[in-house]
């Protein structure tokens, strides 16, 4: 409880009504009731929720019902949150069931439904920003306008623990339309290979990291990227892995966004790992990114 009263506090908002995005626990035997199709997809593998607590969330706010799924790791709840915002991103989901089982913590995942949509339907206000709109993409709610959602889901984090985001994407330049990528694309255009700003390329990469689209994110606050975030992006290089610094300045409405502007002292990196046919190529890649941050990256803010 002192956990997210201070999340509240620091969101800008006051704490939530009771039960107002209240967690009620399910059996084991009652997932299926959930409707979510990662769990269905998972189903024929009788351990793949092996020692997880399971519980979900749903509310309305803003024009849009939410369906939250939290995911604790029974005997060790202490370690980081593991978001998961957009429910057609399979293999992100399943590397963060892995990840949880493992290294503990709470992972929580948006239900858009039995459909696995990317986006949230409905007609109201996304993220606080202004207009209406019928679609909402759960990667862009997180406001303080948005005070039900945003600390429904940050509201899980562990005290002193990192939020750790998993995404799957689209192929970007030279495989794709994604722009998802860590190359400079302009560059690319004349035959010139090289990061684009801010990014870096791993280093000694095993093969499954060879790969453009497939990076961890570490947010910063315009104009200079912090001490720590640079050893962090040396440690994760030296390991293989492409690595992106994003600038912020005004928030997206993003996760990442949200994070640095308003709770700064939270760790956060984003793993995105190009989308695959195989769902266990593109968890595999999440799985050594995660292993490589663990190993070298700071898990406490200043």
């Amino acid at each position: 409880m002192m956990l997210r009263l201070a999340l509240a506090l620091l969101l800008g908002i006051l704490p939530m009504r009771a039960g107002a995005t209240e967690w009620s626990a399910v059996a084991r035997q009652d997932v299926a009731t959930l409707n979510d199709d990662d769990i269905a997809r998972n189903a024929a593998d009788p351990k793949f929720l092996d020692g997880l607590e399971i519980a979900q969330t749903r509310f309305s706010e803003a024009g849009f019902d939410w369906h939250l799924i939290r995911f604790i790791n029974a005997e060790k709840p202490y370690g980081p949150l593991w978001a998961v915002p957009h429910d057609d991103e399979n293999a992100a989901f399943d590397a963060a069931i892995a990840a949880v089982k493992l290294y503990g913590g709470v992972v929580v995942a948006v239900n858009s439904g039995p459909g696995s949509s990317r986006f949230q339907y409905g007609s109201g206000s996304c993220g606080g920003r202004p207009g209406v709109v019928t679609r909402c993409d759960p990667n862009r709610n997180f406001s303080a306008a948005t005070p039900l959602y945003t600390s429904a889901y940050l509201g899980q984090l562990p005290e002193g623990q990192p939020v750790i985001a998993l995404h799957t994407n689209s192929p970007g330049y030279g495989q794709g339309s994604g722009n998802i990528t860590i190359l400079d694309t302009a560059a690319a255009v004349k035959g010139i290979t090289r990061p684009r700003k801010d990014g870096h390329f791993g280093q000694n990469q095993p093969a499954i990291l060879n790969d453009p689209d497939s990076y961890a994110i570490l947010p910063y606050r315009a104009p200079l990227i912090p001490q720590q975030d640079k050893l962090c992006r040396a440690a994760l290089v030296g390991q293989g892995v492409h690595v992106w610094h994003e600038r912020v300045g005004k928030s997206d409405g993003s996760l990442s966004n949200h994070i640095v502007l308003a709770l700064p002292t939270i760790r956060y990196v984003n793993m995105e790992s190009r989308r695959e046919t195989d769902l266990s190529v593109a968890a595999e890649r999440h799985r050594q990114m995660i292993a490589a941050y663990l190993k070298g990256c700071p898990q406490s803010g200043d």
